[in-house]
């Protein structure tokens, strides 16, 4: 037949050029948009220097499959007409074939994994007790039926309730019973049990129990549609979600003198309310003894991952260190206030506080709390703290400043409304102006070097786009906050955490490996591990950056210990106090 051989040559040509999973890579990255050599390269997570000839081996086998096309003048890549059918019928066919990527669950720990029918096979087997041949036959059975209904965002308790049905239609209702849910399943409660009897503290159990359900309740009803979404894909993040109906992540006490039995009992009352922070801020004239003797009291009885931290100034700094006792050094964190000290001082304190082992930041005067909050007389308590992903919105924009920044102001918008509904809860329970909340960010260095397109050292540029970023943030949340929503530098580390998992996903891991290690986002501006020329272009960084974060602003160190250095270090964060009251210093 004429023209048979030159078509299956031509076929045999687009099957070989598409079999490599980096070919592939190629095609999706340029659908989106054109791209140049270096682009397409830093995109993929290729070096230069070392990977220049297999990537073009690799461009090479595109152009001739025709897939591609190259602009003459400009040197950038496009996606051909051929190329886009290519790409159109391997996404139909993924989508028929139920090809593993296509299908996304949303796990009950707030991540998202690529569907696996395997694991439900294991949870059938652990949980139910099904023989391992019957529980994959009821997974394949889940698979299909999954397939049928074509969501692409899957959700654990969905394929519960699926799982659930499928074993009541073939008669196995006594496996079925196993895998009911209580607000969580069956599974999981007896767990909570079994560790709730290894610790004996009932309060652990009451908190994982009903921090399910809170969790669930919050993102399926009370978070608008549109942010829930974006919490749960990791483009922002609530926490603590677990508690936001009901508790605070932290809660400042003051004492000047008075009743020691009052404070303990508001303390231990309130503190299962509070996820993380018990701060109590001493004022002079409080007796030592009497200090260790409340936190002896205080720490003791809080429950599991809570932190109790104390304002304190040079009265009484030095009994305290000697007499709080070794096992409760974890428990206790220090605020320490550097404006009764000189520098010598800091350096000799430091010293005993690092061999202590006990977490503790320094400030000047400032109200802030151990991890990194402001807090006012007026507004002692926290709610919650909303997270922006900085570096996936700079990587859903393709180092597009501008519309990185409009991805942010949208998501700042909607993160802030839903947090002044919360805020509205908490008012009822501890009044009017009386508890404020946080947006933060992760990746603020790592997405600014992204833009920036700047060599591992932090330039001039990397700085001026993350002030950019931030003043763009600050001003959204001052513009839709109503006062009760501050900007701070840190965020928690789950969120951070959250972020690079599901970024790898969307992303790639080779990509995110690249750009931000394999642990998690940086959770503060500036993280110990960045990389300046010097010193002193590291404290010029602060300077810039510090301002726009007025509740709260964390300088975080990592130095060998000499007089010269403990010097530069107070006179910096003597300076970063005139802009910014609410800074702290951690040295690591």
């Amino acid at each position: 037949m004429s023209g048979g051989p030159e078509d299956k040559s031509s076929m045999e040509i687009i099957l070989d050029s598409i079999s490599s999973p980096i070919r592939l890579k190629i095609l999706r990255n340029l659908s989106r948009k054109e791209m140049g050599y270096s682009e397409l390269m830093e995109e993929l997570g290729l070096e230069r220097d070392r990977d220049a000839g297999k990537f073009s081996y690799h461009l090479k086998k595109l152009l001739n499959a025709e897939l591609i096309e190259v602009d003459q003048r400009s040197r950038k890549y496009s996606l051909s007409r051929r190329g886009e059918i290519i790409l159109e019928h391997l996404r139909k066919l993924e989508r028929d074939l139920g090809e593993r990527r296509m299908m996304i669950v949303r796990r009950s720990d707030q991540l998202i994994e690529p569907f696996d029918k395997s694991k439900i096979t294991k949870a059938l087997v652990r949980e139910a007790k099904l023989t391992p041949r019957l529980a994959e036959e009821v997974a394949s059975i889940a698979e299909r039926k999954l397939l049928d209904l074509k969501i692409d965002y899957l959700t654990a308790p969905l394929i519960r309730e699926l799982v659930n049905s499928i074993l009541l239609d073939k008669g196995l209702e006594r496996y079925r019973h196993m895998l009911t849910r209580v607000g969580m399943p069956v599974y999981d409660v007896s767990r909570i049990l079994k560790r709730f009897m290894e610790l004996k503290d009932y309060r652990f159990f009451l908190e994982r129990s009903s921090g399910s359900i809170i969790r669930e309740y919050t993102i399926l009803n009370m978070l608008p549609r549109d942010v829930a979404e974006e919490h749960l894909s990791g483009r922002i993040d609530i926490y603590p979600i677990s508690s936001w109906l009901i508790g605070l992540f932290a809660r400042r006490y003051g004492f000047e003198g008075g009743e020691m039995v009052d404070l303990l009992a508001e303390i231990l009352c309130s503190s299962l309310s509070i996820r993380r922070e018990v701060m109590i801020e001493f004022h002079a004239g409080v007796k030592p003894e009497m200090l260790v003797k409340i936190l002896s009291t205080a720490a003791t009885n809080l429950p599991m991952g809570r932190i109790l931290s104390l304002k304190l100034g040079n009265h009484a700094i030095d009994k305290l260190i000697q007499g709080i006792q070794t096992s409760l050094r974890k428990k206790l964190g220090f605020i320490i206030d550097l404006s009764e000290f000189s520098s010598k001082r800091f350096r000799d304190l430091e010293e005993k506080i690092h061999r202590l082992g006990t977490p503790h930041i320094y400030t000047f005067n400032g109200s802030i709390l151990l991890s990194g909050y402001g807090v006012w007389d007026r507004s002692p308590s926290i709610h919650s703290i909303g997270t922006v992903n900085l570096l996936g919105a700079a990587l859903e924009s393709r180092r597009n400043l501008d519309e990185m920044l409009e991805r942010i102001g949208e998501r700042v918008t909607n993160l802030a409304s839903a947090l002044l509904d919360g805020l509205k809860l908490m008012e009822e329970i501890y009044g009017k102006n009386r508890v404020r909340s946080i947006i933060s960010f992760a990746g603020l260095m790592e997405a600014s070097k992204y833009i920036a397109g700047s060599t591992p050292t932090i330039s001039e540029e990397v700085v001026s786009t993350a002030k950019t970023i931030l003043k763009s943030l600050a001003e959204c949340v001052h513009k839709v906050g109503d006062g009760k929503i501050g900007v701070a530098g840190r965020c928690p580390r789950s969120a951070a955490k959250r972020f690079l998992r599901i970024d790898s996903y969307r992303f790639g891991e080779d990509l995110l490996a690249k750009l931000a290690g394999s642990e998690m986002y940086s959770y503060l501006p500036i993280s110990a591990r960045e990389r300046f020329k010097n010193i002193g272009d590291r404290f010029e960084a602060d300077l810039e950056l510090a301002p726009l974060m007025r509740s709260g602003y964390i300088v975080s160190l990592s130095f060998r210990r000499g007089l010269r250095i403990y010097r530069e270090i107070f006179s910096h964060l003597e300076r970063l106090e005139k802009v910014n009251p609410n800074t702290g210093l951690i040295l690591i």
